[in-house]
């Protein structure tokens, strides 16, 4: 149950206009949409700055297409301006682009150096039976050129070298010669070896031992070359399904949209421009809700109108729904104050069903708005009231007035009134601590809390002090502590002496009416004694009759009055707490409440 209001986010919206009826009915049925007209017209972004961006996008993208994941289907919309969105779309591309370049060249090398362990082992494997030894023939000599080379079958050297020794080795895909000549006869060798498109091979250091030794360490590093190239492809896989670069890609392609066919008609009217609020979390929803529609369209979210008073949304939760009309007879609270809305839906039924408890009049309650709730909306709140009312009928053991007909679970009021009485008193304390610590927190929000906590925390101070004083006197010391915590308070903030009469005298309003906020909680359980009292006397009358029609009829008549009359009564009294004491001690009525557009039947 979030406490803050949610702020509404100002949204532009730009459709053909053979589009925009189905555009706003799509809009609507999102349930997270308010149409307002717009007081200006959106600018338009400069256009050569934006097609700069995305000319660049598009040059950089197409080097990368093979890589680049898709943007169509991630719908996304615009938040802020147009050329900055182009611009952290082009940094995020490249960004990844350097990353896919770093991996496809280190990828590029390590299939090389795998390609080259192929070979050595393709050569291991053919010169072992020709009884040539890897490790002994290039032993380094002071007098001799030792020269290995591969060349594919049919394009072995040919010339016949004098003075040259030649080895040769058959594998599968290649010829492998070896040569031992003089060391001048070096350039000769490796002039024909060019020729005939045959690569000399290069035996590493670490390739040493006999040839089962040879043929293991060679595996191994087979292996480990595998792994390594799995590691990177699996690294370049992932880069093409990157998240990021979608959306940016998205964007590109909205913005491109917008480039060729919105800009340029801003000014002749060619296309409708939908404005107004939305309180969805993710500002995708109305741009993906038009995408599944079909719609073509351009969703901007850019910086509200200067002067724009910006909507609130309260809690809409259903069980909270039917005392927001509560909550709205004193106004809405702004975006830096606390939705009590959760609140009421437990405060309300308690305190109806406290100064009402009835379990035959909350049920009647109950059943009349389960019936009728759907043509007056208005009524549902009875529907917990009722309930409500019935559980503390059960607690007071009262029926339709008769309180011999079952046990309390508690104790009867007329033999027990003052427990009857310092119950919604207690509660009445906790409400208004509630309230406090609300107004303690809209105050955080509202970057307030230091002045709060020297202010309204030493009212709050010297009111926990007064209560735990009755029960422990040297709680009173708190009391001297929040007067002086008030003036040093003062001071800081006012930084002027002649403002200390001024504050004691708000400090004693404040604690005179905080005391009568807390008092006025007593006729919660005095009207509790008068339900009781006027059930007493219609009883009374209701004996005081032979016929036994005339008994039925006092009783019916009497619960129809008291029904109606104490329903009346304490909705009342219950709205006037909640709105007098408890609200009056955090809420403002700052806000403007946001009012979503309801689709067609």
């Amino acid at each position: 149950m979030a406490l803050r209001p949610a702020r509404a986010r100002w949204f532009e919206t730009y459709v053909a206009h053979d589009q925009a009826v189905r555009a706003t009915e799509v809009l609507a049925a999102t349930g997270v949409v308010q149409l307002e007209l717009a007081p200006r017209m959106e600018e338009t972004p400069h256009i050569d700055r934006l097609r700069f961006f995305l000319d660049h996008f598009a040059a950089l993208a197409l080097e990368h297409e093979e890589y680049l994941p898709a943007g169509v289907s991630h719908p996304t919309a615009l938040i802020g301006d147009s050329a900055h969105i182009a611009n952290l779309a082009l940094h995020r591309l490249r960004v990844w682009s350097a990353q896919v370049d770093y991996l496809r060249e280190h990828l590029a090398q390590q299939r090389a150096e795998h390609d080259h362990l192929l070979l050595l082992a393709e050569c291991l494997k053919a010169m072992h039976p020709a009884g040539i030894d890897l490790d002994g023939v290039f032993r380094e000599t002071r007098f001799l050129c030792k020269c290995l080379f591969a060349c594919p079958h049919g394009r072995e050297i040919a010339p016949e070298l004098s003075g040259v020794v030649e080895r040769v080795a058959r594998g599968p895909q290649h010829v492998f010669l070896f040569f031992v000549g003089a060391p001048e006869q070096r350039e000769l060798v490796n002039r024909l070896v060019v020729e005939t498109e045959c690569e000399q091979v290069g035996i590493p250091a670490w390739l040493t031992g006999d040839h089962a030794q040879q043929k293991h360490i060679l595996l191994a590093q087979l292996a480990v070359k595998t792994h390594e190239i799995g590691k990177l492809d699996t690294r370049l896989r992932a880069l093409k399904k990157d998240a990021g670069v979608a959306e940016a890609r998205a964007n590109v392609e909205t913005l491109r949209w917008y480039l060729e066919n919105v800009a340029h008609t801003l000014g002749e009217h060619k296309l409708c421009h939908v404005t107004g609020w939305t309180t969805c979390a993710e500002p995708q929803h109305l741009r993906q809700a038009l995408h599944d529609a079909g719609i073509q369209a351009l969703v901007r979210f850019p910086d509200p109108p200067a002067d724009a008073d910006v909507p609130v949304a309260l809690l809409n939760a259903w069980w909270a729904r039917p005392f927001q009309p509560l909550l709205r007879m004193w106004g809405t609270p702004g975006g830096s104050e606390v939705d009590p809305s959760g609140l009421l839906a437990v405060v309300v039924p308690l305190l109806f069903g406290y100064m009402f408890p009835d379990v035959g009049h909350g049920l009647i309650l109950a059943l009349f708005a389960a019936i009728f709730w759907k043509r007056w909306p208005q009524i549902r709140f009875l529907i917990p009231c009722g309930i409500s009312a019935m559980v503390f009928g059960l607690v007071f053991g009262d029926v339709f007035g008769i309180d011999d007909l079952i046990p309390a679970l508690w104790l009867k009021p007329l033999h027990h009134p003052l427990p009857v009485l310092a119950a919604p008193l207690l509660f009445g304390v906790a409400l208004m601590l509630i309230g406090l610590a609300f107004s303690s927190v809209a105050a955080a929000w509202r970057g307030e809390l230091r002045a709060w906590l020297w202010l309204d925390g030493a009212l709050l101070l010297l009111y926990t002090g007064a209560l735990l004083g009755l029960f422990v006197p040297a709680a009173f010391w708190l009391m001297a502590l929040g007067l002086t915590q008030y003036l040093v308070g003062t001071l800081l903030i006012e930084r002027n002496l002649r403002a200390l009469p001024g504050a004691l005298g708000q400090l004693l309003l404040s604690s005179f009416e905080l005391a009568m906020n807390t008092l006025s909680f007593i006729r919660v359980g005095a009207f509790a004694l008068g339900h009781a009292a006027l059930s007493l006397a219609i009883m009374t009358l209701a004996a005081g009759v032979e016929h036994p029609v005339a008994v039925a009829l006092v009783l019916i008549l009497g619960n129809l009055f008291s029904l109606v009359l104490e329903g009346l009564v304490v909705y009342v009294q219950t709205t006037r707490l909640v709105l007098f004491e408890f609200f009056t001690r955090f809420l403002r009525e700052e806000g403007n409440l946001f009012l979503p557009l309801r689709p067609p039947p």
